[in-house]
């Protein structure tokens, strides 16, 4: 068990006929002490990116482009939602990612952009562009660890950390060189908690004792939360659960 951990890491994601699954897991010693639950119903569509914003709105876009708030209605011994919300359409994003403090982070084609999302419950006008912060950022998964700090990987293997502070505005810290091209998703509830999903629907765990550093000295494990079973073609993580 890591100290200074403590919290449960919340997942939402998607099974490859558009069925919703929640998860919970102890961030503390990666034990899953919830779930899978999942739903009886479809979404209707398979999302291309997602974005958990808190305990019951998850935004997820089609390959079309259109984005969808989709809210929970419950999530304890079975898991329902309302029908999806259309919010807009031109999210053409192959990345999302939420920090939990009002910014929702997508990348397409490379250029990360930033966007303000100033309630819990957005409609269509209510996420705002903040601009361009960058170009480059070819990678491959994306998850955010605090406010403002992303956390991805590079289909080579690294694991790159960044801080970012506006347009143009940031810095980018490599973890690792390599070995991390394994995951096809990286998540993170906060705390310096990382959980990389593989192809064989296994769930490894990391822990990194100051995720903001810039260092991965003091990066440790990984720990096997589960070998196999997530069979989820998309996850997320509740930002701001762990600490």
């Amino acid at each position: 068990m890591e100290d200074h951990v403590s919290g449960t890491a919340s997942f939402y994601g998607v099974l490859a006929d558009g069925r919703l699954t929640y998860t919970a897991v102890d961030a503390a010693n990666g034990t899953r002490t919830h779930g899978a639950v999942v739903s009886g119903a479809s979404l209707g569509f398979v999302p291309k990116a997602m974005a958990t914003l808190n305990f019951n709105t998850v935004l997820v876009t089609t390959s079309g482009g259109r984005l969808y708030r989709v809210d929970v209605i419950t999530n304890s011994t079975s898991l329902a939602f309302n029908a999806p919300v259309l919010l807009g359409g031109g999210w053409t994003h192959d990345l999302l990612a939420y920090d939990g403090r009002g910014s929702l982070y997508g990348i397409a084609d490379g250029v990360l952009r930033r966007y303000a999302v100033p309630v819990t419950k957005p409609g269509a006008g209510d996420i705002t562009s903040d601009g361009v912060i960058g170009t480059g950022f070819t990678l491959k998964t994306l998850t955010a660890t605090g406010p403002d700090w992303l956390l991805g990987t590079t289909s080579g293997g690294a694991l790159l950390s960044y801080r970012i502070r506006g347009a143009g505005d940031w810095s980018r810290y490599e973890l690792r060189s390599g070995t991390w091209q394994v995951f096809g998703r990286l998540l993170s509830a906060g705390g310096g908690v990382y959980f990389g999903h593989n192809a064989e629907g296994g769930l490894l765990r990391y822990t990194d004792a100051n995720p903001y550093d810039g260092s991965g000295a003091d990066l440790r494990g990984p720990d096997t939360v589960d070998a196999q079973g997530w069979s989820q073609v998309v996850l997320s993580a509740q930002p701001g659960t762990v600490g």
